[in-house]
């Protein structure tokens, strides 16, 4: 199935699972999010004004939806930089959100939450698994099984 949907740079679209959601938004300008790698690293992303924020929680309802816009905001507006833990890590299982941003994500539920420097890989519930968001104009393409969606202002 696909799905085109327009998203404008002040909306989060909300893709819904039984037992998470991803958010979705533009990051509405052109700039960077840098991103520090378990190798001591630190990595910029540039982003154009299309490109996309995308937060996965691993639950469901209002306050993953809070935390979601909580953390689009800290991205874009506050220059929150991204981390990536180390394979394995302990803290991976205690991520209630993981983000990727770029011009298209793929979500998977086989991968290991917050552990992934690729910026097209996030990891999500098994009913959003093998969905592909890509960023067009003034709107998302998606692309996978039938999605229950809605749409709010940041």
């Amino acid at each position: 199935m696909l799905l085109e949907l327009p998203l404008s740079h002040d909306e989060v679209l909300f893709l819904r699972g039984n037992t998470g959601v991803v958010g979705l938004a533009k990051f509405a300008r052109n700039g960077s999010i840098f991103m520090g790698t378990p190798d001591l690293e630190e990595i910029a992303i540039f982003l154009g004004e299309e490109d996309l924020i995308a937060v996965s929680a691993f639950d469901t309802g209002p306050k993953m939806e809070k935390g979601i816009k909580s953390m689009i905001y800290l991205l874009r507006d506050m220059g929150t930089p991204l981390l990536v833990l180390p394979d394995g890590h302990p803290t991976s299982n205690r991520l209630p959100l993981v983000v990727s941003c770029g011009e298209m994500v793929r979500l998977d539920c086989n991968i290991q939450p917050g552990t992934h420097p690729e910026q097209d890989i996030l990891c999500t519930c098994n009913d959003l698994s093998g969905t592909e968001i890509t960023a067009i104009t003034d709107g998302v393409e998606i692309k996978g099984n039938q999605i229950n969606w809605k749409r709010e202002r940041l």
